[in-house]
């Protein structure tokens, strides 16, 4: 096959739809859409702000108690601030409306017996941590006046640890932040793929409406003019890709929209684009080739709708089955089926849930599949392109004699 009518047809089909208004403005919309999503998220999930500590006032008397103070497991995730203060300078604090974190209490009096102060009423979190640094405090004194090492009973009791089990596995599940990032490829690959595969379909029915695609094919061969519409929509679509999936891993890495999101956003960018030239190439010539078998536009419903349902159930399979079972065997079979992987595989590896070999094989046994399917959709497109009238039949495309 000449390249150059197929190159031919695709520049103008790229041109075309690059330059379209509506086009254009859709797509300049859901570039708004995305980063808005993404600030949303910032807001609602990224302000999460740095737990503010405990501030706790201690006096000279107990500062024997400090280390135990700071070291407790009990002061939560901001840990423990200690500020050296006497009773009356906790007061003075208590009493100051302006700081920026209040006073959590004041420990002063005797070690062995202290005295927390509080503004109002008694926090029991905060007893339980000073009477747990005063038994620790009272306990290595009692070890050292035996002639032991405190430090080294205190590593002995650190060093106790748990061997936990469990009869049943643990519930598999994914990670809420990737499994976010991971749906929303799969609904942009979703849509890109459905929205490039519909054009193409549009163009071959809006040419065989018009008769134009009798003027064209007097010039080049069905073939050519398929592969280059196939290729210039894929090229514009390809296009929305870079530009929505660049904008989608701008906001996230940018913004910080999954604050807690720990994956390789190059890579994973880079293999939504792998995928969606994989899925167009799937679809794109099955909706090229069957809107053939229609010459009006009412009646391409009755070709696309099939393939649209061919898109929808692995897109929901994938959006139900993969959060919940990410590594089941039915999950696995499916990622390899190569009407199913261009969803599933990108979803399931932007969450985790891969193994090695999994990927390179679905790769494989898509790209495998895409020669037969141009030899289809091939077939039907030189057999049915200059048939008018009511809708071809499949089978009559596929074995009755060229046209």
């Amino acid at each position: 096959m000449s390249r150059r009518p197929v190159l031919t047809v695709a520049r103008r089909e790229l041109k075309t739809r690059m330059v379209t208004r509506s086009n254009i403005i859709s797509l300049a919309i859901m570039v708004v859409v995305i980063i808005a999503g993404g600030i949303a998220g910032k807001i609602f999930l990224g302000e999460e702000t740095e737990p503010e500590p405990m501030r706790l006032a201690v006096d000279a008397s107990v500062s024997e108690l400090s280390p135990y103070l700071e070291s407790s497991p009990a002061a939560g995730p901001g840990g423990i601030a200690l500020e050296p203060l006497d009773e009356a300078g906790a007061r003075a604090a208590f009493a100051d409306e302006e700081a920026e974190a209040p006073l959590a209490a004041w420990v002063g009096g005797d070690p062995a017996a202290p005295t927390v102060l509080f503004e109002d009423e008694p926090d029991p979190a905060v007893l339980g941590i000073v009477e747990q640094a005063a038994r620790e405090a009272a306990t290595a004194r009692a070890v050292t006046e035996l002639g032991g090492d405190p430090e080294a009973v205190r590593a002995a009791v650190d060093a106790v640890a748990l061997e936990v089990q469990q009869v049943l596995p643990p519930e598999e599940g994914l990670d809420p932040a990737r499994w976010v990032l991971a749906t929303f490829l799969v609904t942009l690959l979703l849509f890109s793929i459905l929205g490039t595969g519909t054009m193409v379909a549009m163009g071959v029915v809006e040419e065989k409406t018009s008769r134009v695609v009798e003027i064209l094919l007097s010039t080049i061969r069905p073939g050519q003019l398929l592969a280059g519409k196939i290729i210039g929509i894929g090229a514009y679509g390809l296009f929305q890709v870079a530009v929505l999936g660049g904008t989608l891993m701008a906001v996230v890495g940018g913004l910080g929209a999954l604050p807690e999101l720990e994956i390789d956003l190059g890579g994973t960018f880079v293999l939504m684009v792998v995928w969606f030239l994989l899925g167009f190439g799937l679809f794109a010539l099955l909706f090229g080739g069957f809107a053939a078998l229609v010459s009006r536009q009412e009646d391409i419903g009755a070709v696309t709708t099939p393939l649209m349902f061919g898109m929808f159930v692995p897109f929901y399979l994938t959006i139900f089955l993969v959060p919940n079972q990410p590594d089941a065997t039915l999950t696995k079979v499916l990622s390899q089926i190569p009407f199913f992987a261009p969803f599933m595989m990108p979803t399931r590896a932007a969450a985790g849930a891969l193994e090695p070999w999994e990927m390179p094989l679905a790769l494989a046994l898509t790209a495998l599949t895409i020669p037969l399917l141009v030899w289809i959709s091939a077939r039907v497109y030189r057999r049915a392109v200059l048939h008018t009238g009511g809708r071809m039949k499949l089978t009559e495309a596929l074995g009755g004699s060229k046209g």
